[in-house]
């Protein structure tokens, strides 16, 4: 019986455990190991490769060069000596993961995103082997997207939302662009559970609009925070939890963030835990959602939510017409409206059986739609449609 293909899982930001990690360790956990046999390569150690070791999968470490483990694949940014400087620094790192491709007999390699794509590409060519990129955001970067369609042999997009986008934008390569819909472990957020409502010394009763994200601009976390600072004077029982971490480049716009809710973190109102280990317990101890994102891909933390009873207010970026039946399940609000996602929120707070009767639609559409399963296997299948396999 013909052993099952070998794929390569770069993960370029391995210190991080975000959506776009959480699910391929969800995927770890769950694929079938008679159609794929994972390696996980990483350019240094950090949370996600911890996670990897728990789970008993083969690791490499393969550190960039300095320079270029700032920059990332990023290979088009600044001026043409720059570029030709990072080219230059990549090429040495490039031959040498070829001649580890080769001898691991890697059958395809797996990019998480484009800076991901843009690093391994060369290397993927020099070793022929098929290079596959996870699409989870709609970011149109222009000529950085256009080669990176000139490298990869396929991809498949989060959404349909993403997939549409990408697609109209390259239309040459459309027939390259997939798509693998998202899934949560479901059991894991509808369950009963302890909730964080004695933890953070918020009351039973009061009402609790959550965050869950990277703390970061493209996540709207500034919305969020002006948000609250608005409700905070009309809802004076509510209380408000972002839970997230910043990644190192945004360090100085979390404390900006955590600077501007002082007035309500000084009262008790308003809690930023940081990252949290036990996001079922957060969803536990929120009523509504709110994600404000600028730029998505999907948007687990709807998903995550819903499972657990709780409606979201979220902006129409990547996924919002999968994740969110607009008035049904939630809001679906314009990127950028702050006055639109204070009044949604408002309407959620003061029509608490609606609220209630919205988490119960939110609930059953994610157990109906979006199961882990789906999503490992539509996963499974982009990947080992690359190899040849079935």
């Amino acid at each position: 019986m013909p052993s099952s293909p070998t794929i390569v899982f770069y993960q370029s930001s391995p210190r991080h455990l975000y959506g776009g990690q959480l699910d391929i360790l969800r995927f770890f956990a769950s694929y079938d190991p008679a159609r794929l046999t994972p390696i996980v390569l990483a350019p240094m150690e950090g949370a996600f490769t911890e996670r990897v070791r728990a789970l008993g999968l083969p690791l490499q470490i393969m550190p960039l060069p300095a320079e270029l483990a700032q920059t990332g694949g990023a290979l088009l940014h600044g001026s043409g000596w720059d570029r030709i400087r990072q080219s230059a620094l990549l090429t040495p790192w490039s031959l040498k993961l070829a001649r580890w491709l080769r001898r691991i007999q890697a059958d395809a390699v797996y990019a998480n995103n484009r800076r991901a794509v843009l690093t391994l590409g060369p290397a993927a060519h020099l070793a022929r082997k098929p290079l596959f990129w996870h699409i989870k955001q709609d970011r149109d970067r222009g000529r950085m997207d256009r080669l990176a369609m000139r490298l990869i042999t396929s991809a498949a997009c989060c959404s349909r939302d993403v997939q549409q986008a990408f697609r109209q934008r390259h239309p040459a390569y459309a027939s390259r662009i997939g798509y693998a819909p998202n899934g949560v472990p479901l059991d894991e957020f509808s369950s009963p559970g302890p909730d964080m409502r004695r933890a953070l010394a918020i009351p039973p009763d009061a009402p609790v609009i959550g965050l869950a994200g990277s703390v970061t601009p493209r996540k709207g976390v500034d919305l969020f925070v002006r948000a609250a600072l608005q409700l905070a004077r009309s809802h004076p029982r509510t209380h408000f939890i972002l839970a997230g971490d910043a990644p190192t480049a945004y360090a100085d716009f979390r404390r900006e963030i955590l600077a501007r809710a002082q007035p309500l973190i000084e009262t008790g109102r308003f809690h930023a835990p940081g990252w949290l280990a036990d996001m079922p317990a957060f969803y536990r101890t929120i009523d509504i959602l709110a994600l404000p994102s600028r730029i998505e891909g999907f948007g687990l933390a709807v998903i995550e939510a819903a499972a657990a009873g709780v409606p979201a207010v979220r902006t129409a970026s990547g996924g919002h017409t999968e994740s969110t039946i607009d008035g049904e399940t939630g809001f679906v609000i314009p990127v950028d409206d702050l006055d639109a996602l204070r009044q949604r929120l408002t309407w959620l707070l003061e029509h608490p059986e609606e609220r209630r009767r919205m988490g119960r639609s939110a609930r059953a559409y994610a157990l109906a739609n979006f199961g882990l399963d789906r999503f490992v296997d539509a996963l499974t299948d982009a990947l080992t449609a690359i190899t040849g396999g079935s």
